[in-house]
């Protein structure tokens, strides 16, 4: 175990000893003891530095009482966690604690894994004392990974650039290009759509906005002596610039959708995990389940459309139904 780590364990078990009403006023042999039965500890002055600690790293307001030979809080609400935790809490921390586990080395936090580390540290301390059982999330729950890794190694220095507004220039090299594109970007978001990861903003030397796969940066340069543009002065909103979009890609004006679902298992599944916040039912029936939607026609709600197969139909607009239709006679040809 990381020292720093035990360090605190005593720290946890020192304020617990001190705030006991059943034995107020711990000595410091009677905390020497404790932290000896539990961490092995036999130095008594291992344990004047933890109490240094707590007074002068956690704020602790610790005493000691001469007519009763112990410590005490001269605040009796400090407490060195200052939550009270629940059974309840404690499955929360334990469900949280396997998500961080499972996704700590992909992309978004694979540039900060070792503050990952340390919340996974404090959330092991924080349960130390709190849950005696404690479930082991992983043994009942499997998360899928993403098998996308790369980007990871520029992902920081692009949050940094897109947190601090700064200007930046980014070689870029698309799917099957000879050559790399260079971009004086001028980042404001950063977006996930099915676990690939993106970065929008406004391209100067393009002079619009455009949204970058990270995983095809190349590199990316800080331009210091560049003035940055905030959001507003290229009327960029990143509240509603992807409102109308399922995935990153923005092709022509956004419009009514309607599909029509048929068979009970893609029916219940739409009607129950909607493709998009603007999803609304219009009918449900024999025939099946007709929704419309507000979207933009791109290659992301198409190749959603196709995953379903026979199972739904597009009923307008007209140019979105050709094109499936157009996509699903290419399939027939393939087979």
């Amino acid at each position: 175990m990381k020292s720093s780590k035990l360090s605190f364990l005593r720290y946890l078990l020192i304020d617990k000893l001190i705030r006991s009403k059943q034995y107020p006023f711990p000595s410091k042999q009677r905390l020497l003891d404790k932290c000896s039965e539990e961490f092995g500890v036999n130095s008594p002055s291992t344990i004047e530095k933890d109490i240094q600690a707590l007074r002068y790293e956690f704020d602790a307001p610790l005493a000691y009482n001469k007519r009763e030979g112990g410590y005490y809080y001269t605040d009796s609400s400090y407490k060195l966690l200052g939550v009270s935790l629940t059974g309840e809490h404690l499955e929360a921390l334990n469900f949280v604690e396997t998500f961080l586990e499972e996704f700590k080395d992909l992309p978004v936090l694979g540039s900060f894994s070792t503050a990952v580390d340390k919340v996974l540290d404090g959330l092991e301390i924080t349960k130390k004392f709190k849950n005696e059982k404690k479930e082991q999330f992983e043994n009942y729950i499997q998360i899928e990974k993403s098998m996308y890794t790369k980007g990871t190694s520029i992902f920081s220095e692009l949050i940094s650039a897109t947190k601090d507004h700064k200007v930046i220039n980014i070689a870029y090299k698309k799917f099957g290009a000879l050559y790399e594109d260079n971009y004086t970007f001028h980042p404001y978001l950063l977006k996930e759509f099915k676990g690939l990861w993106y970065i929008t903003g406004y391209a100067e030397n393009r002079q619009g906005i455009r949204t970058l796969a990270i995983d095809r940066v190349q590199g990316i340069e800080l331009q210091s002596q560049l003035m940055f543009f905030e959001p507003h002065q290229v009327d960029f909103n990143r509240d509603v610039y992807f409102k109308n979009c399922l995935g990153v890609t923005l092709k022509g004006n956004p419009q009514e959708i309607r599909l029509l679902f048929n068979g009970e298992y893609a029916a219940n599944f739409i009607k129950n995990t909607p493709i998009h916040e603007t999803q609304e039912i219009i009918s449900e029936n024999h025939n099946g389940l007709e929704i419309k939607l507000r979207l933009v026609d791109n290659m992301e709600l198409r190749s959603l459309i196709l995953s379903w197969g026979n199972q739904v139909e597009v009923l307008s607009p007209f140019a979105l139904r050709k094109g499936i239709a157009n996509e699903i006679k290419k399939l027939a040809q393939r087979y």
